[in-house]
């Protein structure tokens, strides 16, 4: 049996995070983009019910005013990346399995104007940023790890089944000329679609 990787979860459930999108602001003078992370206020765990709680990052229950260059900066409004897929296509895979979990996204820019800054993703645990340098190609790749890191199944590359492993993540691209473009880990390929072998998926305690 293969050794487990020192970022392959334990968790048993699958992990949930809150439905609150993280908040970024902007100024409108500058161009400085801010990410709230925190307000000083308690870490905490929702019981809805579900056998799984869900995680409420500071980000999620707190109201910021942040300001810049003596004026309040502006609250960016996420914009789905369906209704601007003439300018930016934006997709993901999730890859590596269960040891060598991780998320693949790429990008085609339709207007030239129109091309990705930075890239954050909003996961079960906490928010990871990575910025486009210069001459880079897609994809932009973000490592998982420990509850962020959980699957059902083994396959790779992921099979987008009615599980949604990642279901709640999201992908933020900070686009030129556009502002903040989010597009959600929920993608589900249907059965009988003819584009993933159901039949094969093994989830673990299941069988």
């Amino acid at each position: 049996m293969a050794d487990f990787s020192p970022t392959r979860t334990h968790a048993t459930w699958k992990p949930r995070v809150t439905a609150a999108h993280v908040p970024f602001f902007r100024c409108k003078t500058c161009g400085h983009v801010f990410a709230a992370l925190d307000h000083g206020g308690e870490i905490t765990l929702r019981n809805d019910g579900e056998r799984s709680l869900i995680n409420e990052p500071p980000y999620s229950n707190a109201e910021f005013h942040p300001e810049c260059c003596g004026e309040p900066m502006e609250l960016l409004k996420p914009i789905p990346h369906e209704e601007v897929e003439d300018k930016i296509k934006l997709n993901y895979q999730i890859v590596g399995g269960m040891n060598s979990n991780g998320l693949n996204v790429t990008w085609s820019v339709k207007d030239p104007t129109c091309k990705p800054r930075w890239f954050s993703l909003k996961t079960f645990t906490g928010i990871m940023t990575k910025y486009v340098m210069p001459k880079k190609w897609p994809p932009i790749v973000f490592g998982f790890a420990d509850e962020d890191a959980f699957a059902y199944c083994d396959k790779n590359p992921c099979v987008e089944c009615t599980f949604r492993c990642k279901r709640g993540m999201e992908i933020y691209a900070y686009v030129e000329n556009l502002g903040l473009v989010v597009m959600p880990l929920d993608r589900m390929v249907p059965p009988g679609s003819g584009n993933t072998s159901f039949d094969e998926i093994k989830i673990p305690g299941l069988q």
